[in-house]
């Protein structure tokens, strides 16, 4: 029953989360990135690209890694490691093996001119697979994939099709009309000639899932301020940052647990959700974002750190520091954690209204029905009888 209901879940997912069109205190402890700073160097810098056929395999089960080293015209040998020889090993030709469940970074490096230059690929070792988890795990389907790792499903930026709509502020506006009940804030800034937002959701999404999303979008700069309207495009990519965000959840007992964790890589669009349904809708205060955003450089992640900030966000010296509501900026790093902020309107009054208009409406077109074939004194006493 349980997988049954997981995979009904999963075409629920593409159909509910299409209709977003771009949907686009004590110390909390952030999770740990593992992944080492990307720089954002120039395209001819030396580079390894890891690639692979598989990202799950079952214990016991191999897949074969390809390196292509590029950037340079050296041919320096290449060697793999495993960050944890527990969950996978590779051997020295790239060739990895399941050994227990959890997930493993596979590193292919080499040295040139006295610099270590790698690249990475992330397996996950499971004990048994889903054939539409498996085939949504290497297949975007109307952008969506799965993860193994964590069990959630999130929006590949890279093949989006939600990425040539933009985002405008309407949008959040007809979200609620379309079972969509979520949190946001938007962190505006303007950075090299071009107004820049930042924006932040969590909450439902559709009658069985909810999440998290982190998206970074910009405009030509012209001082106004933005409106219901205005239409803002997917930030290019040389001004996307790195992201890693990390959504929890409350239990009954009222303590967050972690539900799943986005890995640390460069995004337009950060997302991830889960199946399941919110106590609470408006707001989903019962869900907690945090997350590490690496900007282009210094200036850009002031410029956010102080829009942060202005959005009521309170300002520590340390990301170890950091409580509810609050960011640290660490050179090009903004660390943060969001719960309570939120600029979404309450939609209640308003689908209220709605509801008792559509109610009057119907009651309306049955007492005519009941006018036009019994007379006028029928209604009459229809009348008194209200």
């Amino acid at each position: 029953m349980k997988k049954t209901f997981k995979s009904i879940a999963v075409f629920m997912l593409i159909a509910v989360l299409s209709l977003t069109c771009v949907m686009s205190c004590a110390a909390v402890a952030l999770p740990e990135v593992t992944a080492a700073l990307p720089a954002f160097a120039a395209e001819t810098a030396p580079e390894i690209v890891v690639s692979g056929s598989a990202m799950s395999i079952r214990i016991l089960e191999t897949t074969q890694l390809k390196a292509e080293l590029k950037g340079t015209t050296e041919a320096p040998e290449i060697k793999w490691e495993s960050s944890d020889k527990e969950v996978a090993t590779v051997n020295s030709k790239g060739k990895v093996t399941g050994r227990g469940v959890g997930r493993a970074m596979i590193t292919a490096y080499a040295e040139i001119g006295g610099k270590r230059i790698e690249g990475k690929y992330n397996i996950n070792v499971t004990t048994g697979r889903n054939l539409l988890k498996s085939f949504l795990e290497k297949n975007a389907v109307l952008s969506y994939q799965y993860s193994y790792v964590d069990d959630y499903y999130y929006a590949n930026d890279r093949k989006s099709w939600q990425q040539v709509l933009g985002f405008a502020r309407i949008y959040d506006i007809i979200a609620p009309y379309l079972f969509l009940e979520y949190d946001y804030a938007r962190v505006f800034f303007t950075y090299d000639k071009k107004d820049f937002m930042v924006q932040l959701w969590k909450g439902q999404y559709g009658f069985i899932f909810y999440g998290g999303e982190i998206g970074i979008y910009h405009k030509r700069a012209n001082g106004r301020t933005p409106g219901m309207f205005t239409l803002f495009q997917q930030a290019k990519e040389e001004y996307r940052p790195y992201m890693e965000m990390s959504v929890y959840h409350q239990k009954l007992n009222g303590e967050y647990e972690r539900e799943f964790t986005r890995d640390y890589d460069k995004y337009w669009w950060c997302t991830g959700f889960k199946p399941g349904h919110l106590r609470i809708l408006e707001p989903a205060d019962e869900l907690r974002i945090v997350a590490r955003l690496t900007m282009r450089d210094e200036e850009m992640a002031t410029l956010f750190a102080n829009g942060l900030k202005d959005c009521g966000f309170g300002e520590k010296m340390s990301k170890d520091a950091l409580g509810l509501d609050e960011y640290a900026r660490e050179g090009k790093d903004v660390y943060l954690t969001w719960q309570n902020i939120s600029e979404a309107e309450n939609t209640v009054p308003i689908k209220l209204t709605l509801a008792a208009l559509a109610f009057f409406n119907v009651f309306g077109l049955l007492a005519a029905l009941l006018i036009i074939p019994l007379g006028f004194f029928p209604f009459l006493l229809l009348l008194i009888i209200i």
